[in-house]
């Protein structure tokens, strides 16, 4: 399921060069992007099944530590050395992916489609999938918007009361919507929904099958 973004990726602009990533085009369902903080959240994540980490606040000595020790799971971040970033200027120079944020980011940028991942609601995945993008969708930010059982953190904890019910079906709406990744901060329940997506949608093998006798 992981393939080469690039065939020769070009240095990056720390040093070093562009690494292997999934390619999102896989018919095997989205990939799961969990929000972390440290490498103890990115290794929880992990074992819960995510394809991808995201490092939004963390700098490049974290963001390395976390490529280190997880060599198999793209990075996402704010700028290099992460795989996956939100500036252009950053992508371009290390040749990996661009999160744009919606459409309108992605029609302005000037990387190839197969180098972006755009930010959308699920309502928009479908406009975006035929614009030839893939797309993302924040499930955590969807509730949200939605007004799904979210109460303010005191402690300032993006996520952290919400109620994992309405992100879990976000999520599955998103995956039968043909997002190319879920991103969230509970991905033990959200990676469930997405396994059980794609068990429904025939893209998932089944871990057991019988075949009766006559």
């Amino acid at each position: 399921m992981l393939r080469a973004m690039v065939a020769q990726p070009p240095p990056r602009a720390g040093g070093g060069r562009a690494r292997s990533g999934r390619d999102f085009a896989a018919t095997a369902g989205p990939a799961l992007l969990a929000v972390v903080r440290d490498t103890a959240g990115a290794a929880a994540a992990v074992d819960a099944g995510a394809d991808l980490l995201d490092l939004p606040e963390a700098g490049p000595d974290l963001i390395g530590a976390v490529q280190a020790r997880f060599p198999g799971v793209l990075v996402c971040g704010a700028a290099p050395p992460a795989d996956v970033v939100r500036d252009e200027a950053a992508a371009r120079a290390t040749g990996g992916r661009l999160i744009c944020a919606g459409l309108d980011a992605a029609r302005a940028s000037a990387l190839p489609a197969g180098r972006l991942l755009v930010s959308v609601p699920p309502q928009l995945v479908q406009q975006a999938a035929q614009a030839g993008w893939a797309a993302l969708v924040d499930v955590d930010r969807a509730a949200d918007q939605a007004g799904v059982g979210h109460a303010p953190d005191p402690a300032g904890r993006d996520g952290a009361d919400q109620d994992p019910a309405g992100i879990v079906a976000l999520a599955a709406l998103g995956s039968w919507l043909g997002a190319a990744v879920i991103r969230t901060r509970h991905p033990v329940p959200v990676r469930r929904a997405l396994d059980l997506a794609a068990s429904i949608r025939g893209l998932r093998p089944p871990a057991r099958s019988v075949r009766g006798l006559a």
